[in-house]
């Protein structure tokens, strides 16, 4: 019986009989909330691949999942419909620009680091930083500046004592916190 199933598993019968219909207009409400990531994966892959040819409406708390699901998103504020587009005209209209994250050696920040930052980047701002981990905001107006950076930053990962960094592009929950 259902009612003997798991939360997560619940949500799966949920979804299933959804679609059992071969419905035009399918509506979901946090289809996978509950499940453990493997299982949110492989119901992403079944929604993606039943969508051909449906509409397909679903509210999430998870960004990711609105990312990898969604040809147009919008996000909602206390009730309020703030924006809507795809996940990119959303990142690139409300992102914040690239997240630069380096991993230090230690737990001492090199203070040479920040200032070579800055004379890299205009409006550079630091963004957190957490153990051996610290992460900076680089405005999308200054990704122009990324080839002659990074290989200048190669050359001094040792003086600012850097084991690895890694960049990345705005995501759905920076546009999220941002819009909120």
């Amino acid at each position: 019986m259902a009612c003997t199933l798991s939360g997560g598993n619940k949500r799966k019968l949920s979804v299933t009989i959804a679609l059992c219909g071969n419905s035009k207009l399918v509506l979901l409400d946090e289809p996978t909330s509950g499940m453990d990531l493997g299982a949110r994966r492989n119901l992403w892959d079944m929604l993606k691949s039943y969508k051909k040819d449906k509409i397909i409406i679903l509210t999430t708390h998870y960004m990711d999942e609105a990312d990898v699901l969604g040809d147009r998103i919008g996000i909602m504020v206390r009730g309020e419909l703030k924006c809507i587009g795809s996940s990119l005209f959303l990142k690139n209209r409300f992102g914040i620009g690239y997240k630069l994250t380096f991993v230090k050696k230690n737990r001492k920040a090199h203070a040479g680091l920040e200032q070579f930052l800055a004379e890299n980047f205009q409006g550079v701002q630091k963004a957190g930083e957490v153990h051996e981990e610290i992460s900076f905001v680089i405005p999308k107006t200054q990704a122009q500046n990324f080839g002659d950076f990074f290989e200048a930053l190669d050359q001094r990962l040792d003086q600012f004592e850097v084991r690895s960094y890694g960049v990345s592009m705005s995501n759905l929950e920076d546009v999220f916190l941002k819009i909120n």
